[in-house]
């Protein structure tokens, strides 16, 4: 029963992730309801408790996915830019300007394997 109870769970964090991922996006939101209950109806018949277990794990890994690397951008047409999206959740990386003049660590050229005497 707490198997059940896992799959009920994850299925209704991955419709709540969808929402708020896709919120004002009809097509993405249909598409990704689409997708979901069809992933779940097609494993519904499943008995094997490992796979079952593989089944969860891939659906809150993919529940984290969609909450931390999806944004929606929207063209403001005013100003001629596209605006991002971004919730509290969204995973950011730390982005540093390039410096030409960094000192870089010199590879090394030294003999290749083909190089040895046979």
């Amino acid at each position: 029963m707490a198997t059940r109870s896992k799959v009920l769970q994850v299925f209704k964090q991955l419709h709540r992730t969808r929402e708020k991922v896709f919120r004002g996006d009809e097509i993405a939101l249909k598409a990704g309801r689409e997708k979901i209950n069809t992933e779940f109806k097609s494993n519904k018949s499943l008995t094997d408790a490992d796979k079952i277990q593989e089944l969860i794990t891939i659906g809150v890994d993919s529940e984290i996915l969609l909450r931390k690397t999806i944004v929606q951008a929207e063209f403001n047409e005013e100003e001629n830019v596209y605006e991002l999206k971004i919730t509290p959740d969204t995973a950011l990386e730390k982005n540093t300007i390039f410096d030409p003049f960094a000192d870089l660590p010199v590879q090394r050229k030294g003999k290749r394997c083909s190089d040895k005497p046979t």
